[in-house]
C-alpha cells in the first residue's frame, strides 16, 4: 500500500480540532500554509489581512512557527490574483513589504547554509566519512522543492559515533567552534548519553549539528537506525548530490522528533503533510517500523496532526486506525492550546506538559523513565550551575531537582 505523489492530495474542506483554541492569527497561518487554499481559506485570509493593524505580530508568530516563506508566498499570489471580489491585499502594500523583507532574509541566509552543506558533506567524503543530511536544506529540497521555503536554523547530519572527534577537529580546522564547553569528564558523559554535538562558525554564523544518534541514549524510546545506513537516498542541491534517510524512516523520525518538542511548531507538520504529499511512501512498512519501535502513538499522532489541520489525504486503512485512537484527539487539542503560550504558563502549563508527554509512551517503564529523564537526569545546566570533581558527580543528582524547584517557586 503506497503513497501515489501524483494523486490529490487534499480534501475539500478542513476539520480543525477545538477551534476556540486557535486564535485568528493561527487560523489565518494555517489558511496560507494550504497548498492548495479553498474557497473558505482564501475568504478568510482576505478578511483577515482587511482587518489587522498589528502585522508586526503576525510576522514575530509567522517567524516562530517556521513558515513565513510558505505564508509570504500565499499572501504575494493572492495579492496577484484577478479576483476583483477582494481589493485588500492589494492595498495592504505595508504588510506585503514587511513580509517580504523577512523573507529574504531567510533566502539570503538558506542559500548560504546550503552552500555550507554541500561544502561539510564534501568535506566528510574527502575524509571518507559516511554523513545523511536530515531536516534543513534536505528536507526542503524533497517536501518543498526549494531550499527557501523552509525555515530553519542549523544543519543537521547523522555521522558514525566512531567519527565524531576526526569531524570535531577537521571543522575545527576549517574555522568551526564547539557551541558548548565542557570539561574531559562532562564530554564523556556527553557524548554517552546525548545524541548531538553542535558547533558554529563565527564569521559565517552557520550552526553544524552532528548527531551520532537520532535521540539521546536515556530517551524512553529509541528510533532504530541500521535501515538509514543501509539504504539512505539521494537528494540534489544546486546540483550536487546529498545523502539522506529513506522516506520511510525520514517521516517517522519527523514524527518522533516533532512530539519530543509536542509540536510547538506548525511547521513540524507541514513538514509531514509536504512529505506525504511529495514522496511515495510504503505504508505498510513504516506502520511495521512504527510498531517495532514502539513509536505507534507517535507516528501516528503525527500523521493525524497533518491530516487535521492541512487535510493531508492518507490511506484508507491508516484513517480507520486513527479515527478510533480517542488519545489523539486530547493530545491535539493540547497542542492547539498550547500554541496560545498565555494559556499554559507556570507550574500548571509545566504539569499539563508533563502529562501530554506521558500520554505518547507506550507503557508505564517508559513514562517512569521519561520523568526519571526531566527531573534527575543531569544536563548542561547543573554542569553550569557548578562545576564538580568527578568523584562528586553524583551530586548532580540532587542539583536537578534543587534547580528545577528554584526556577517553579521563582516563577510561581
Amino acid at each position: 500500500m503506497q503513497n501515489n505523489p501524483n494523486s490529490s492530495s487534499r480534501n475539500t474542506q478542513h476539520v480543525i480540532c477545538n477551534t476556540k483554541e486557535l486564535s485568528p492569527e493561527l487560523l489565518f497561518l494555517i489558511a496560507c500554509c494550504q497548498t492548495d487554499p479553498n474557497k473558505d481559506d482564501i475568504n478568510f485570509i482576505h478578511s483577515y489581512l482587511a482587518l489587522v493593524t498589528n502585522y508586526q505580530s503576525l510576522i514575530t508568530a509567522a517567524t516562530q512557527h517556521g513558515i513565513l516563506p510558505i505564508v509570504y508566498k500565499t499572501i504575494k499570489s493572492l495579492s496577484q490574483s484577478n479576483n476583483s471580489n477582494h481589493k485588500s491585499l492589494i492595498t495592504n502594500h505595508e504588510i506585503l513589504s514587511a513580509f517580504k523583507q523577512q523573507y529574504l532574509s531567510i533566502v539570503q541566509r538558506n542559500m548560504l547554509m546550503s552552500a555550507e552543506l554541500i561544502k561539510i558533506t564534501n568535506l566528510l567524503k574527502e575524509n571518507n566519512i559516511e554523513a545523511l543530511a536530515f531536516k534543513g536544506p534536505a528536507l526542503s529540497q524533497m517536501a518543498y522543492g526549494d531550499i527557501t521555503l523552509r525555515q530553519y536554523v542549523d544543519l543537521d547530519v547523522l555521522v558514525r559515533k566512531e567519527d565524531i572527534y576526526k569531524i570535531d577537529d577537521l571543522l575545527k580546522d576549517h574555522g568551526y567552534k564547539r557551541v558548548i564547553k565542557l570539561t574531559s569528564q562532562q564530554e564523556k558523559l556527553w557524548i554517552k548519553f546525548k545524541h548531538d554535538l553542535g558547533l558554529y562558525h563565527p564569521k559565517s554564523g552557520v550552526h553544524f549539528e552532528m548527531h551520532w544518534s537520532l535521540l539521546d541514549e536515556d530517551y524512553p524510546i529509541q528510533m532504530k537506525q541500521d535501515a538509514l545506513w543501509e539504504n539512505p537516498q539521494i537528494v540534489k542541491i544546486n546540483q550536487q548530490e546529498i545523502k539522506t534517510f529513506p522516506n520511510e524512516e525520514l517521516l517517522l523520525y519527523l514524527c518522533i522528533h516533532g512530539s519530543t518538542h509536542l509540536w510547538e511548531r506548525i511547521e513540524w507538520i507541514k513538514d509531514i503533510d509536504l512529505l506525504i504529499q511529495t514522496q511515495e511512501i510504503d505504508w505498510n512498512k513504516i506502520t511495521e517500523k512504527a510498531k517495532s519501535s514502539n513509536v505507534e502513538t507517535i507516528f501516528y499522532l503525527g500523521i493525524y496532526l497533518a491530516n487535521t489541520f492541512f487535510s493531508t489525504k492518507l490511506p484508507s486503512a491508516i484513517s480507520e486506525r486513527i479515527s478510533h485512537e480517542k488519545k489523539l484527539v486530547i493530545l491535539t487539542d493540547y497542542i492547539s492550546k498550547s500554541w496560545n503560550k498565555e494559556n499554559l504558563s507556570g507550574v500548571n502549563g509545566t504539569l499539563q506538559r508533563t502529562l501530554a508527554m506521558l500520554r505518547l509512551f507506550p507503557d508505564t517503564k517508559a513514562r517512569l523513565s521519561y520523568l526519571h529523564k526531566i527531573t534527575l537526569k543531569p544536563t548542561l545546566n547543573e554542569y553550569d550551575y557548578i562545576d564538580l570533581p568527578k568523584r562528586m558527580y553524583w551530586a548532580y543528582y540532587f542539583i536537578r531537582p534543587y534547580l528545577l524547584i528554584k526556577k517553579y517557586v521563582s516563577n510561581s
